[in-house]
């Protein structure tokens, strides 16, 4: 880092240098006061070469005077034979920070004409291309301290950087130099200087590229390191409002799974109450969307109150396992009624025709943050008459308002004293009438834009979501959506052998990505698990693709998995992704998918695989477990008891032993059943009954109970587990 300073004095003013590197923070993923300036904004009149593109953000931007380019060899040869620098944006079409550079600079003539004078313009979905966005997200957090989106870096033509950080603003504020100012000094500096650049740029490279690639020695697995990433992570959980560190607070879904599954194992009750207090807050907060059900991206503040408005199809997908496994541990129907409202918000509102899952909800509409989402009392009175009282006290509603002169709903103690003072009897109807009446109001508004790209890899978290919403709710709904969304992926998005990553209006994007094997894998077996309505072995033939073109497309001979496929002519080098960040590790997911179908499918080049991947994590897992939880999960199945549950048989009876086998909390299990008496899979060998009764086999590590041939009985066996 000292040799970065040294190069950059070069280039700037010591006072510049130090703004500069202290002003790169405002992004997606940070709280701010800056307000955006629509002054001396407008389109172009004109489209650049980002107008024919699928992606819904780079359409965003189809219009600006910047001439923006799309990631591919069109931009990179021009660079190259013009001899400019690159200026790549990477961002998604939910971001507000990203909507506000927009607003603020590429919207801006005079700044765009800066741009187009000095760079090749480079705009990149960070979801339709999460390989590019792993690469310079690693440089930005390397050369800043941090990173987020908007994400800004300068790359030389040979795609090495010299610069990056994230929102800057158009002028200089707050003591902040503006982008402007940046993009001229950098531009200058590239074309007076450009030895100094390039220079800097391979030693910036060489440095960070050969920390990015390293490896920690490996060592033995061991289970204990779930106990350890436990107690470090409790260590940084907010005792008093639930969730991890202060604020900015995210969901963290798979750490606060990771409580549960050590609950489980060690009995300690602090995890499971620990787990409880943030998703009882979550739910209750402002980050939970009272009126139409679904998660918000994250709270601005401690108290879960204030969110930062944008949905995504991944938060609402990863939560709902957890809500699912809190309500097993404790038969609390709070909890399903978290999963019932998030999986119907999906359904009403991010579900296409095909049965794929949109990727997200802007967080802005008209112009604002969050004016979709916030009420004033005048509104609510309108809507509810005199039912607006109640209804106001419950959920906290006040003339001031909690955000800029609006309500945010949320739930406290007050309400519950609200419920108790009320003649109204049955307030639970009450209340869903309410808010029945408040969500076909909130109809009529102006929506936040709906990024409707479909994402195979969040639609296979989405597939575990229904499956999961399915197996504790009961709702056949949920698992018709479920299996509307893998028959989508398997029909359209499976062609030729390889899978698609992302899908719009009938554009298939290109290339293969890990986390959509990943992913997807983990859903189909969800699937083969929850699907009685037709022939689940159909899940295990597709994944069994998948999986065999994973080991494949992935892998190295260290066993490692990439996140794509080896030789990318347009990657600085070959990305992992390995820590758990917001969406959890796609290596770890397979790892975990792998272990669980060598189970179902007792094909030994399944657990290689994933014996493989997990030793090539071993070091990091052991020196820092709280970052790997998705991978302690996939330890945990290696290590631990092997419980099968295996269902033959039809009818009533049937179904009511599928329930009792989704009723108990048993993170390593495997559910598997066979209604048609077809199955030869090994697990059904020699369990298939000559008459057609229904039977039950509950094994440990393979050493089984005698078959269960009634629910009260399949019932009393599994209350030893």
């Amino acid at each position: 880092m000292k040799n970065r300073y040294i190069y950059l004095a070069k280039i700037y003013s010591a006072v510049t240098l130090i703004t500069l590197l202290l002003t790169t923070s405002i992004a997606c993923n940070n709280e701010s006061e800056t307000k955006v300036n629509q002054n001396n904004h407008g389109k172009s009149g004109r489209q650049n070469k980002l107008a024919g593109e699928s992606s819904p953000y780079l359409l965003q931007h189809a219009d600006n005077p910047v001439d923006w380019y799309p990631w591919g060899e069109e931009a990179l040869s021009k660079a190259k034979a013009e001899d400019k620098p690159i200026f790549l944006s990477i961002g998604y079409s939910a971001c507000h920070w990203c909507h506000v550079m927009e607003h603020e600079s590429f919207e801006n003539d005079s700044i765009a004409a800066l741009m187009n004078k000095y760079f090749v313009s480079i705009k990149v979905d960070r979801e339709q291309r999460p390989d590019i966005d792993e690469i310079y997200m690693a440089f930005t957090t390397a050369m800043t301290g941090r990173g987020g989106w908007p994400m800004s870096v300068f790359l030389t033509p040979e795609l090495k950087p010299f610069f990056a950080g994230t929102y800057f603003p158009p002028e200089d504020r707050y003591g902040r130099p503006g982008f402007p100012k940046i993009i001229t000094q950098l531009g200058e500096a590239y074309r007076t200087r450009r030895d100094e650049v390039v220079g800097s740029a391979e030693d910036i490279f060489a440095k960070h590229s050969k920390s990015l690639s390293s490896n920690l020695p490996h060592t033995d697995l061991d289970r204990k390191a779930l106990s350890k990433a436990a107690g470090q992570l409790f260590s940084n959980f907010d005792q008093a409002y639930g969730g991890f560190g202060r604020k900015p607070k995210f969901p963290h879904a798979t750490e606060l799974s990771l409580f549960l599954r050590h609950y489980k194992r060690s009995g300690e009750v602090r995890y499971l109450q620990a787990a409880e207090k943030a998703l009882i807050n979550m739910a209750n907060g402002g980050i939970y969307d009272q009126i139409g059900g679904g998660f918000h991206r994250y709270a601005t503040d401690q108290k879960w109150l204030i969110p930062h408005f944008e949905k995504m199809l991944y938060d609402n997908a990863l939560l709902v396992p957890v809500y699912a496994d809190a309500f097993l541990i404790t038969q609390n129907d709070f909890y399903l009624k978290v999963i019932s409202g998030t999986l119907d918000y999906l359904l009403r509102e991010m579900t296409d025709k095909s049965g794929g899952f949109y990727s997200a909800l802007d967080a802005d509409s008209e112009g604002e943050e969050g004016k979709f989402y916030v009420w004033s009392t005048k509104e609510i009175k309108e809507v509810l008459g005199d039912k607006a009282e109640l209804f106001m006290t419950y959920y906290n509603v006040t003339p001031d308002g909690n955000f800029e002169g609006h309500n945010i709903l949320n739930v406290t103690s007050r309400s519950e004293r609200a419920v108790s003072k009320s003649n109204v009897k049955d307030f639970e109807r009450f209340l869903r009438n309410c808010k029945n009446e408040m969500l076909n109001a909130r109809s009529g508004r102006i929506r936040p834009f709906t990024d409707d790209k479909i994402l195979t890899s969040w639609n296979g978290l989405a597939i575990t979501a229904f499956c999961r919403g399915y197996q504790v709710t009961h709702n056949k709904k949920y698992l018709k959506a479920a299996i509307k969304a893998a028959s989508f992926i398997r029909d359209e998005l499976f062609r030729g052998n390889k899978l698609t990553h992302a899908y719009r209006e009938g554009v298939h994007s290109q290339g293969q990505f890990l986390e959509d094997y990943g992913f997807l894998l983990r859903g189909l077996i969800d699937l083969y698990e929850s699907d009685n309505l037709g022939d689940n072995g159909r899940w295990i033939e597709f994944a069994e693709k998948l999986a065999d073109n994973a080991i494949v497309l992935f892998t190295s001979e260290s066993g490692k998995f990439y996140l794509r496929p080896d030789g990318q002519s347009d990657l600085l080098f070959r990305p992992k992704e390995e820590r758990d960040g917001a969406i959890p590790a796609s290596a770890s997911f397979l790892i975990g998918a792998l272990l669980k179908l060598h189970r179902i499918t007792d094909k030994v080049k399944y657990y290689a695989a994933a014996e493989k991947g997990l030793k090539s994590l071993s070091g990091y897992i052991a020196n820092y477990p709280a970052g790997y939880s998705s991978a302690l999960f996939a330890l945990d199945y290696y290590f631990g008891d092997k419980i099968e549950i295996v269902v033959v048989g039809s009818g009533q009876e049937f179904d009511e032993m599928l329930d009792i086998a989704y009723s108990h909390y048993l993170p390593n299990s495997l559910v598997a059943f066979d209604n048609s008496g077809k199955s030869t899979l090994p697990l059904f060998e020699g369990r298939q009954p000559d008459n057609g009764e229904v039977r039950a086999f509950l094994c440990r590590n393979s050493v089984c109970l005698l078959p269960a041939s009634s629910v009260e009985e399949l019932k009393s066996q599994l209350a030893d587990f």
